[in-house]
C-alpha cells in the first residue's frame, strides 16, 4: 500500500515536531529541577570581574544527535521513496535517508546551540572562578553576586541584594 502525499507531508512534519520539542538543555538561574527543589547549596558572595558571550553546543559531534538522524532519515527516505520506479526507488529512498539522517543530525545540533554569559567571578575568599550560565538575568562587571553550587555540581549566579538591607 502507498501513501499519499499528504499523509507522508503530515508524518514527516510530525517527526520534525517531535525533534523540535525540548532540544536544548535550560540554561536559567531561574529555573530549578524537581529533584534540585529543597537540594541544600554552597553560597559564595563575589565580585564581577568579567562577562563575555558564549555559545553552548548541545553536543560536540554529529553521533551525540540521534534523535536528529533518527527522524530526519525517516523523512528523507519517505521522500526519496516518491522519486523513481523499481531499483531507482529503492536507490532513492536508500540516498534520501542517509541525506535526512545527515541533515538532521545538523538540524538537531544547531537547534541545541544556545547563547549563554561567561563570568568570572572573584569571591570573597580570595578564590577566582568561571562560570556559564543563561543570558538572562544579565549581570555587569563590578555587580555583587551571590554563586550558589548544589550538591550535584550545578552552579548558578544571582545577585547580591543583601546591602540593600
Amino acid at each position: 500500500m502507498r501513501l499519499g502525499l499528504a499523509v507522508k507531508q503530515t508524518i514527516t512534519a510530525g517527526l520534525v515536531g517531535l525533534l523540535v520539542s525540548g532540544c536544548a538543555k535550560d540554561l536559567s538561574p531561574d529555573s530549578y529541577t524537581a529533584g534540585q527543589a529543597g537540594e541544600v547549596s554552597q553560597t559564595y558572595k563575589g565580585k564581577i570581574l568579567n562577562v563575555r558571550q558564549v555559545t553552548v553546543e548541545g553536543s560536540d559531534s554529529l553521533g551525540g544527535n540521534i534523535a536528529g538522524a533518527g527522524i530526519g532519515a525517516v523523512g528523507g527516505g519517505v521522500l526519496g521513496n516518491m522519486i523513481g520506479q523499481g531499483k531507482g526507488r529503492i536507490l532513492s529512498t536508500a540516498a534520501g535517508a542517509a541525506l535526512g539522517g545527515i541533515g538532521g543530525a545538523y538540524a538537531e545540533k544547531k537547534l541545541k546551540q544556545q547563547k549563554a554569559l561567561e563570568y568570572i567571578v572573584k569571591l570573597d575568599n580570595g578564590q577566582t572562578i568561571t562560570l556559564v550560565q543563561g543570558v538572562s538575568p544579565a549581570f555587569s562587571v563590578g555587580q555583587r553576586v551571590f554563586v550558589h553550587v548544589s550538591g550535584n555540581g550545578r552552579s548558578r549566579i544571582t545577585a547580591d541584594t543583601s546591602a540593600a538591607l
